[in-house]
């Protein structure tokens, strides 16, 4: 987003300034099986997505959730993220930008191997789940939009939406139907 206004110079001449600001990110991890959001980071909208990776995989290990595969899109295709992963013995699934296998390069041969396995395909089936919780959130609970300026007060916002959606899938999941479905269960009394 962009915004001008009109500035003197020293000279006390005006011109226009051009001020922009990228609003800010949440960046989520995801347990695929549950559906559950297991740890939330929040950070500038222009601050670079490779390096919130592994704070996330640190923060779900120490947790102690379970971590076989990790899929994410593009903004996370850093060969650190991709060692990190190996290093800790997790398959990756990250979404390969196109110079990684498009180039003229005999060491494509290794970003090659990453396609075709089977790993990674399960994580690209696997992925939706993640961008549906995002939709989720836009859609059904006021997250397009920040309602406060500050990025403390953008990860309160997060952090209270990530709860409401978690609350409503544990509902699901221990009820067998969420709220769009109708009443999870009814309450019989007097009339």
């Amino acid at each position: 987003m962009k915004h001008s206004r009109k500035v003197r110079d020293e000279a006390g001449g005006e011109h226009r300034q051009t001020e922009y600001f990228y609003g800010y990110k949440q960046h989520v991890s995801l347990n695929a099986e549950t559906g559950l959001i297991t740890n939330v980071h929040h950070t500038p909208g222009n601050a670079y997505d490779g390096h919130e990776l592994p704070r996330l995989i640190k923060k779900d290990l120490r947790k102690g959730v379970p971590v076989e595969v990790v899929a994410a899109d593009r903004g996370y295709d850093d060969g650190e993220n991709h060692e990190f992963l190996r290093q800790q013995g997790i398959a990756s699934a990250i979404r390969l930008n196109g110079y990684r296998t498009k180039k003229k390069d005999p060491n494509k041969g290794g970003w090659l191997r990453l396609l075709e396995s089977d790993a990674y395909r399960l994580g690209g089936k696997e992925r939706y789940k993640a961008e549906q919780k995002f939709g989720e959130m836009k859609t059904r609970h006021g997250f397009r939009r920040c309602r406060y300026l500050g990025l403390a007060r953008y990860a309160v916002q997060g952090y209270l939406t990530v709860m409401v959606v978690n609350l409503k899938r544990i509902v699901k999941l221990l009820a067998g139907q969420g709220f769009s479905g109708g009443p999870a269960f009814a309450i019989a009394g007097p009339r």
